[in-house]
């Protein structure tokens, strides 16, 4: 019984280690490049970083200030990561956009951007 028990939960360690395969960059989205599918975030550091992006890669708008229900959804499917993105930056002008962006850890190209809303500063 204790050996099925301890089975049990090194399988489930397994698991949680293996649902840990991403990391997050937090910053301000100031540039999208589609033909290089390239992502600039300026970092609270200041600091400018480029990095790659999925051809599946998501873009899940902020809430526009309305309880979280705003402008929202995820990209992949109809709506074109990049035009998404460009759109935003357009609208916000100089500020750029703050966002969280999930990478794999794999393959270091990020995969989700969770663009802030309107209270957040620069969304749509």
């Amino acid at each position: 019984m204790v050996r099925k028990l301890f089975g049990v939960l090194a399988v489930a360690v397994v698991f949680c280690i293996g649902a840990v395969v991403a990391d997050t960059i937090t910053g301000t989205v100031t540039k999208v490049d589609p033909v290089k599918k390239t992502i600039t975030v300026k970092g609270e550091d200041g600091k400018e970083t480029t990095h790659d992006v999925a051809d599946d890669a998501k873009l899940i708008a902020g809430g526009g200030g309305r309880g979280g229900k705003g402008k929202g959804g995820g990209g992949g499917g109809d709506v074109n990561f990049f035009e998404g993105m460009k759109a935003r930056l357009e609208k916000a002008g100089d500020a750029g956009v703050k966002a969280t962006l999930t990478r794999d850890d794999k393959t270091k190209k990020v995969t989700e951007v969770k663009a802030a809303g309107r209270r957040g500063g620069g969304g749509l």
